[in-house]
This record gives C-alpha cells, structure tokens and sequence, in this order.
C-alpha cells in the first residue's frame, strides 16, 4: 500500500468515527433528552468563566404550607395547578428536575424541527410518540411527492415555559406542555428550484405548543413527543 493510499485510508476512517459519534450523540444508547443536552453544550461551545459568587446571601422568603422548591418556583406558582403537578411528578421520580427537563424540550424541540425539514425520519423516530411519527412521515411523503424541498436554518429561542401539567398515578405518566416561540429562517422551493414559500435571507418568529409524556419513574429517559399545536 502507497503512502497516498494509506493516507486516504486513515481520513476515511477519520470521518466514519466523526459520523459515527455524531448519530450517538444525537439518539444515545437510550435517546431522549439527556441526549438532546449534550447536542446543545457542543453547539454552544465553551461557556466563559462565572462571576465570583458573592459573600453576601439573601435567603429567599418561605411560603405558609408550601414546601420551598426553587426549580419548581421558576416556571409556577407553587400553589398553581401546574405548580402542584409538577410537585407530583417529583414525588413520583426523584431525579425529575423542572430545570432540566426544560433544557431537554429545548433541545428537541430545535432537532425534531430541523430534521422534520430536512425530511430525517431516522432521526425524528425516537423522539415522537407513534401516533405523531406517522402525521410527521405522512407530510414528509406529501412534501417529497410534490417536488418540494426546504431550507431551514433554527436561529434561536425568544421563550419558551411550561404551560399545562398532568399526572396519572395509576399509569405513572406525567404529560407536560411547553409553549416554544422561536426564530427561524426557511425557505420552501419547487422542483424548478424557485421559493414558493418562505424567504432565505429573513428571520421568521414561529409559535408552538408541543406535549412531552414519559412513565415516571422509568430507566428510559426519553420524553415523547405525543402532541403539537400552535
């Protein structure tokens, strides 16, 4: 074997390993949201250095009956519906953190999204719910058959909260929805290549409210997706 040979064997063997830990990276050895976080810090590259913490604390003010939970407070009033649910699911799986669920809903709202424009349905299969991979596939076929195609590129979040919350105690399935308002820039072409909808060159604010699911506890990370709105 040449030199060239051997050279062109070892960056084919480098860009299979880069593919490889790509698809890892993206569904895991189980998938879900964990998965999704890791996706987002590479993305986001190296954060800077934190402040230095201050010396100085100021404890935050308890509430008469409720029992203080700091990631809970963040997202609901304590005494809410959504609030008191999202207690249950706590009290159901210990290791459920408000927080970082969020975190997680983020990051697959941002890769459902794109590979649904890109028409990746391999990438979009573990993440949704059966019922809500058929309707995402069906359209992926209509788009396809009609000679379309689409350009999307996901630009960031302005908001995104958790709106609605239930808990089946019998089931063990918590149900949690996130209202998502995100900028995007996207563009639909024809089979002549010419935009019939959309604009490539401009930024467009699109609203979702989307429902997760999942049995708590389970060994299985994975928050489904199981319904869309807007």
């Amino acid at each position: 074997m040449g030199d060239n040979d051997l050279i062109l064997l070892i960056g084919l063997a480098a860009i299979a390993g880069f593919l490889l830990l790509r698809l890892r990276n993206v569904l895991g050895e189980r998938g879900g949201f964990e998965d999704t976080d890791r996706i987002r810090r590479a993305k986001e590259g190296p954060k800077p250095p934190a402040e230095p913490a201050s010396d100085v604390v100021t404890p935050m003010p308890q509430r008469a009956g409720v029992e203080h939970d700091d990631d809970i407070f963040a997202y609901a009033e304590p005494n809410s519906e959504l609030g008191k649910t999202l207690r249950e699911i706590k009290n159901a799986d210990s290791s459920f953190q408000v927080g970082a669920f969020m975190e997680g809903a983020r990051g697959a709202y941002e890769i459902i999204l794109t590979a649904f424009e890109n028409g990746d349905k391999q990438e979009l299969k573990p993440l949704l719910d059966p019922s809500v991979f058929t309707a995402f596939s069906e359209a992926i076929d209509q788009r396809e058959q009609a000679g379309l195609s689409v350009e999307m590129r996901f630009v960031g979040f302005k908001s995104s909260e958790p709106t609605e919350a239930t808990f089946d105690p019998a089931a063990k399935r918590a149900e949690i929805t996130v209202r998502f308002v995100a900028e995007v820039v996207t563009a639909t072409r024809n089979a002549q290549g010419e935009i019939v909808e959309g604009d490539p060159s401009a930024v467009r604010r699109i609203n979702d409210v989307w429902t997760f699911a999942r049995i708590m506890p389970s060994r299985d990370p994975i928050w489904l997706l199981i319904a869309t709105g807007g």
